[in-house]
């Protein structure tokens, strides 16, 4: 027989028995076992080449020895001579197999050791930075006053305003959010999360609570023709109800039903209050109950029906509110300079506000020459709507311009292509996220021979006549209000939009105070007095002192000032108010809501334009 196929032939005999081995060593061993097995598969897998060719000799002679008949101790150890800087050997078989493979891994196996750490703190900033810096730095102040005087000073003094009150928590401003405090979102005990529920017949219970403002007036408000005035009321001037006027007040019949909590005063006013007809006012059960509270006369105080009290107060305390009209002013003259960010397209009398993708506030500017957009001037407009993009953003409507500005009372139809104020109509959520703003107009006519509800709270910088059915939202007018439909109702509907507006930089810096200069002229006098006004919200007051006038200089006279008329000098029924508030009835000024539409009696006199 060749040697080659001997050779053969022992190999092929001895790999099923190596093969065998290894099968069985995976079953029925001991943990014990299975790791002496394992180190020693290590060690096969580690023997050097020359070892292998010796052992398949070996094996190659045993079987050609055994078919030759020859008599062999399988038994006896061979003795290898190591070779020259070879390792002693060592036994790389195992001695039996293993029952079963290791059930539990090495007790301590080795741990993944750390990436280098660094010697520094971390580079990156971390994951989520404040999203954008502060509006204005502090700017610098100069180093030193200026080293001369001016030569030549003007004739007039320079009348300094009072350095003003950049604190809004010291004027009593909780919050100036949106619309502030009291005039925003819901408040009070049980104010409810989310969004008012659609306009509903009087339920069994009342569920819901709002605290907030849901009708305020800086003039007064006139009752003429209407049904029902739903939430708290604020007027700071009088307020009538004529024999056609509203019949409930802060509950109603159909509306939110979010009603105040009981106990508090749901009508305040500052001035006179009169009523022409019976007025239910929050005495639907038997639990509810609110008080009317007036500075002013009463005409009739027997006919406001409820289970509180009408009460006359002429020290109740209305600087909160007075503040808040100064607060109103300046958030609608600056939301007006805010830019377009969304176009209002008007196509066979339907005006869709197109609202851009990106932006979470969108604004639109309905300037002078489009008013034909929101009334029938030039093409009837039927119907007002919202494009999809609007949805789940803040809305803010600027209607610019001066003069008498209408709007039609359209139907509107929300992102959703939803209408009406019933379950299932326009988006509350919607309707709490809208604003109209009417910054310069004299007077705004909601409605303008149309009868749709009107969605959205309005702020109007003058006076404000609703002729519509219905409107759902905050009304905030800085003039007079005067209800004028028959049947129509305000439904109490907070301003909650998903994303704030901004406000001005100086929101609260409101003039207090007097003067400082040694004349006495009044503060917010201004150029009317002859002299050049210095307004602390632009520029930082001096380190000392100011400089006294020159002698030779005319101190404004008092007679070219609109001050405030003494407590003491007013009927006993009558509130005073500040020199700062009547110094904008100047005709210069002009301002026709409070305090200048006070004119019987009067609580502001000299150079005054009392309306």
């Amino acid at each position: 027989m060749k040697v080659s196929y001997i050779l053969w032939f022992s190999m092929v005999a001895v790999a099923p028995i190596s093969g065998q081995a290894s099968m069985l060593g995976s079953w029925g061993s001991t943990t014990e076992e299975a790791e002496v097995a394992e180190s020693a598969t290590k060690k096969k897998q580690s023997r050097y080449l020359h070892d292998m060719i010796h052992d398949e000799r070996r094996y190659v002679l045993f079987n050609s020895r055994r078919l030759s008949g020859e008599c062999l101790d399988v038994c006896v150890e061979e003795t290898k001579v190591p070779l020259f800087n070879e390792p002693p050997l060592v036994d790389s078989e195992t001695k039996s197999p293993t029952p079963q493979p290791s059930a539990t891994p090495t007790k301590s196996p080795t741990k993944s050791p750390s990436n280098n750490p660094t010697d520094a703190p971390s580079v990156s900033p971390t994951k989520s930075p404040t999203r954008s810096p502060t509006k204005s730095p502090s700017n610098n102040p100069t180093d030193a006053p200026s080293v001369s005087p001016t030569k030549s000073p003007t004739n007039a003094p320079t009348v300094l305003k009072a350095p003003p009150n950049t604190d809004c928590e010291n004027l009593g401003l909780v919050s100036t959010a949106n619309l502030g405090y009291l005039f925003s979102e819901a408040t009070g005990e049980k104010a409810p999360v989310g969004c008012f529920p659609h306009i509903r017949g009087m339920p069994n219970n009342f569920p819901d609570r709002d605290d907030s403002i849901g009708v305020f007036v800086g003039g007064n408000f006139i009752e003429q023709h209407a049904a029902e005035v739903e939430g708290n009321t604020v007027v700071l001037g009088d307020l009538v109800v004529k024999a056609t006027g509203a019949g409930n007040f802060a509950s109603v019949g159909a509306g939110s039903h979010v009603i105040p909590n009981p106990g508090g005063d749901c009508i305040i006013v500052g001035g006179n209050i009169e009523a022409e007809r019976d007025i239910q006012v929050y005495n639907q059960k038997t639990w509810m109950n609110c008080d009317i509270v007036h500075k002013g006369d009463s005409v009739n105080p027997h006919r406001w029906k409820t289970n509180g009290v009408v009460r006359k107060d002429v020290n109740y305390d209305l600087s909160y509110y007075e503040n808040m009209a100064e607060v109103f002013e300046k958030k609608s003259q600056y939301w007006k300079t805010l830019p377009s960010t969304g176009t209002a397209f008007e196509q066979y009398g339907e005006t869709e506000f197109q609202c851009s993708a990106n932006d979470d506030i969108q604004v639109f500017n309905i300037a002078q020459n489009e008013h034909y957009k929101l009334n029938g001037s030039t093409k009837n407009i039927h119907t007002i709507s919202f494009s999809t993009n609007c949805k789940g953003k803040t809305i803010l409507v600027n209607v610019q311009g001066t003069g008498d500005i209408s709007v039609n009372a359209a139907a509107m139809y929300d992102p959703d292509n939803k209408l009406g104020y019933g379950a299932n109509g326009f988006s509350t959520c919607f309707t709490q996220s809208l604003l109209w703003n009417f910054p310069d107009a004299s007077t705004v006519n909601i409605g303008n021979g149309k009868t749709s509800e009107f969605h959205g709270s309005i702020l109007a910088g003058n006076n404000l006549k609703l002729t519509t059915t219905g409107h759902s939202g905050r009304a905030v007018v800085l003039g007079d209000l005067t209800h004028e439909r028959g049947g129509s109702e305000f439904h109490a509907y907070p301003y909650n939009p998903p994303f704030p507006l901004p406000d001005p930089d100086d929101l609260c810096a409101i003039d207090l105070g007097a003067s400082p200069n040694a004349g006495g002229a009044a503060v917010g006098g201004g150029a009317a007095d002859g002299g050049a006004v210095v307004d602390y919200s632009a520029t930082p007051p001096p380190t000392n002192a100011a400089t006294p006038p020159p002698t030779n200089a005319p101190v404004p006279a008092a007679s070219n000032r609109c001050t405030a008329i003494p407590k003491n000098r007013l009927p006993q029924n009558v509130g005073n108010t500040k020199d700062h508030k009547c110094a904008k009835c100047h005709p210069d000024i002009n301002q026709k809501w409070w305090p200048c539409n006070k004119k019987n009696p009067p609580i502001c006199e000299g150079n005054c334009n009392l309306h």
